[in-house]
């Protein structure tokens, strides 16, 4: 078998537990499709342009196995939220629901569409198994939200809550330590609506004290939180994100800086409102990093409404940002509004990410010069290693300097608006 992934962290947690789901029944694991006898492309639909290259990398898969006579199965959010589309590329091809990843190896051998949802959660019914890593892994602690954004597609492929229960996430995580990960992603829709669906209330804080207590050299990371969920929770969140255990690191979503823009949305939080919920989590947890994401143009933002997600961006100079250009999604609420022209959107677009890149470059330029303290957790993508500081700083030292697992002194040596460049002056265990 072949896994291709696309998408977010939970798209890759799912690939992880169809892989261990897999070599579980008898699959081995090969590197290239052209040797597979099953394929699987694990895919993103959240954009339309996604979509166009999910089309496309479908229909190539789809001709290759037709010709080989191997089969292709499609799982992930496009498969879930659009199965006709995928069935009309790839008549030939199995899909298998976000809901039913792990029963991946029974559509397999029984050639058969997995789409409906099961009775019991995914979570539930994969108790036992565990997730395949490396030194940096990804687990899913919950799936699903409990908003309902006009612009979103994600929420016909994971539309419920599903938590995994605070034991569950526990064991895995102890499990992957053991192995030698030493980055544990903690990935969700929204992590902070983490167990009300089992719980009947936010639990993100409890269960982040209880992974606390687990011994070892290793950091966690805590995955995406929309800004109305961790209100409710916010001081609760801010004591366990204090202790050594946790990256300095927050992701929270902001999509607009006008609150007429966010009621079209329907995003339930003002423009003061999470402004407000930024400033707290900057005053009581220092040097943290603060990432967010802006759409632009989406329906209804005029000249005005974007020039205040300038001066939002301007104001919070968050650490990180991600923009995307608003694309219509089928069945949205947001597609049957009036759209903003493509050229506007990309004038936008170019313009804030300039004013993103320059916040970038002049806060990382003040660390040229300094010496950091660094986890290594992985090989870098273009050479060399990567590792973080402790609000997720992402630093690139050279290969031969230091181990996957290791604390490290390191001397910024150059800045992008992205990352830090270093070099290890020191040895240092953490």
């Amino acid at each position: 078998m072949y896994i291709e992934t696309y998408g977010c962290a939970l798209n890759r947690a799912d690939t992880r537990l169809m892989y261990t789901v897999l070599s579980r029944n008898g699959f081995q694991v090969v590197d290239s499709p052209s040797s597979a006898e099953v394929i699987i492309i694990n895919t993103c639909t959240v954009r339309q342009d996604t979509e166009e290259r999910m089309k496309q990398r479908i229909l190539e898969l789809s001709r290759s196995t037709s010709k080989r006579g191997s089969l292709l199965v499609v799982a992930g959010c496009m498969a879930t939220a659009q199965p006709f589309t995928v069935k009309s590329l790839a008549p030939g091809s199995v899909i298998v629901s976000t809901y039913n990843v792990h029963y991946i190896h029974r559509a397999i051998i029984e050639k058969k569409d997995l789409l409906s949802r099961p009775r019991m959660p995914k979570y539930v019914v994969e108790k036992d198994v565990e997730v395949v890593g490396e030194y940096s892994a990804e687990v899913a602690i919950q799936d699903g939200c409990l908003g309902d954004c006009s612009f979103c597609i994600t929420k016909y492929a994971r539309r419920s809550l599903l938590s995994r229960r605070i034991e569950h996430v526990v064991e895995i995580v102890e499990k992957l330590v053991r192995r030698g990960v030493v980055e544990v992603k903690l990935a969700g829709q929204d992590t902070a609506a983490y167990g009300v669906d089992i719980y009947g209330k936010r639990m993100l804080p409890v269960l982040m004290e209880k992974l606390s207590r687990i011994k070892g050299d290793f950091m966690i990371r805590v995955g995406m939180t929309n800004p109305d969920q961790l209100l409710h929770i916010l001081d609760e969140f801010v004591e366990q994100l204090r202790k050594p255990r946790f990256f300095k690191f927050v992701h929270i979503p902001v999509q607009s800086g006008d609150d007429n823009v966010l009621k079209l949305m329907k995003r339930n939080y003002t423009v003061d409102e999470f402004r407000n919920l930024v400033k707290e989590i900057r005053r009581k947890v220092p040097g943290v990093t603060i990432a967010t994401d802006i759409i632009v143009g989406h329906p209804g933002e005029d000249e005005e409404a974007f020039e205040n997600t300038v001066r939002l961006v301007e104001e919070l100079r968050f650490e990180r940002v991600h923009v995307a250009q608003y694309t219509p999604r089928p069945r949205t609420l947001s597609a049957g509004l009036p759209q903003v022209p493509s050229s506007v959107k990309k004038e936008r677009s170019k313009k804030l990410t300039e004013l993103i890149e320059r916040i970038g470059l002049e806060e990382n330029s003040t660390l040229v010069g300094s010496r950091v303290e660094a986890l290594v957790v992985s090989a870098g993508e273009r050479g060399g290693l990567d590792a973080k500081m402790f609000n997720y700083t992402p630093v690139v030292v050279g290969s031969g300097e230091a181990r996957i697992g290791e604390w490290k002194n390191i001397e910024i040596i150059e800045a992008t608006w992205y990352d830090l460049r270093g070099k290890v002056v020191e040895e240092q265990s953490g």
